[in-house]
């Protein structure tokens, strides 16, 4: 059996500091280990799955895409299953390499340092990010200053807003607090500024451009974590979120919603005969084509996973839904990607799905599925109801 010896090692260690008598390249050098026959070893299976998360959750920073990230978690979770390379291996050091799936080394320390490296480039990352916007909201503060200092009307309620909203920001409160508190400043700004006169107008828009600025960079920052980084659609998170809130106004309102599941067509094929760069690229114009045919701002296009997309129409029958999702199957006909001078066809099959305000959420997402199944079934390239 398979010792988790040297998994305890990696995530049990104390500290990041190094032995006296530690060189770099010691360091990174892999320590061999015996490889597990059948991959029965649940330490290794803890680590892989470990590494897995981290990837499939990154996003992206300033070193590196979602993507990447996601593609080095992907290499060292087989390099720690089945001493698979990890990366930067060296593919002539013949000593690292494993005998027949039996034997092999793993690059604990390698491995350590790369978790370490990423987690300290994120929270740079985040970090950077938040600080800029604090830096705004210092800026609007002073801003405030400066325009009710010369009045001394309202000027005691305003000072005290002023000093709970600099406590939030130099506490290190949550973004909606800051947010929260910040409102209510503007609210109170917005009826000081009806009476100030007329020499005061050009501060109070230079204030006013400010605020904007720091509501787009916070509106900015919370779109970020619901966008999917390859399709710049939105994730399979907010469409679980927008998802729940139709379902729950359309049963009150009885308005008619529909929902679209569309899955392209062979599409590991795709990936597996021209590569997965290739596959993005396909990715990427099925999400432009969607985006074209759903174009209203009532509609919710989404990534749901992989090669599978979701469609939330609302104010939409099911005839209606059904003749945009053959707008949609013409449209991805009609797609055009070349890779090295020949074409790829690409086709996609739709299931669709009318909310009825009798069933639960769970049944409206699975009678589109069930949908999209027949459309498979079916032959593919079609909608199905």
């Amino acid at each position: 059996m398979f010792s988790t010896r040297g998994v305890t090692m990696f995530w049990g260690k104390k500290g990041g500091k190094k032995q006296p008598d530690e060189s770099p390249a010691s360091a990174a050098a892999p320590v061999p280990v015996p490889a597990p026959a059948g991959g029965d070893d649940p330490g290794l299976d803890a680590a892989a799955d470990l590494l897995r998360i981290l990837g499939k959750f990154a996003f992206d920073i300033d070193q590196y895409s979602a993507q990447t990230i996601n593609d080095l978690c992907q290499q060292w979770a087989r390099h720690v299953l089945i001493a698979a390379p990890y990366p930067g291996f060296e593919q002539g050091n013949a000593s690292a390499r494993s005998t027949s799936g039996t034997v092999g080394d793993r690059n604990w320390q390698g491995l350590r340092d790369f978790v370490t490296q990423l987690r300290q480039r994120e929270k740079a990352y985040v970090t950077t990010n938040f600080k800029e916007i604090r830096n705004v909201l210092g800026d609007f503060i002073d801003t405030l200053g400066k325009v009710i200092s010369e009045g001394q009307e309202d000027q005691t309620d305003i000072g005290e807003q002023l000093n709970r909203l600099r406590y939030v920001v130099e506490s290190n409160a949550s973004l909606d607090t800051v947010k929260r508190e910040a409102m209510q400043v503007i609210g109170t700004i917005g009826h000081i500024t009806e009476e100030r006169q007329r020499a005061h107008r050009d501060v109070l828009e230079q204030l006013a451009d400010k605020i904007k600025s720091m509501r787009e960079e916070l509106s900015a920052a919370k779109r970020e974590l619901d966008i999917d980084a390859l399709t710049r659609l939105y994730n399979r998170k907010a469409f679980d979120q927008q998802l729940l809130r139709i379902f729950e106004f359309n049963k009150l309102s009885g308005q008619p919603s529909c929902l679209l599941m569309a899955d392209l067509d062979h599409f590991k094929q795709i990936n597996d005969n021209h590569g997965h760069l290739v596959g993005d690229l396909v990715l990427r114009k099925f999400a432009d084509c969607c985006a074209q045919t759903f174009p209203r701002r009532s509609d919710f296009v989404a990534r749901y996973g992989g090669e599978e997309f979701v469609i939330i129409a609302q104010e939409t029958t099911v005839e209606v839904a059904a003749m945009l999702a053959e707008r949609l199957l013409q449209a991805v006909r009609g797609m055009r990607v070349v890779h090295e001078g020949r074409e790829v066809r690409v086709t996609v099959s739709v299931g669709i799905a009318e909310l009825d305000p009798r069933h639960e959420l769970p049944d409206w997402i699975r009678q589109a599925d069930s949908a999209l199944y027949r459309a498979k079934q079916g032959g593919r390239d079609r909608l199905a109801l």
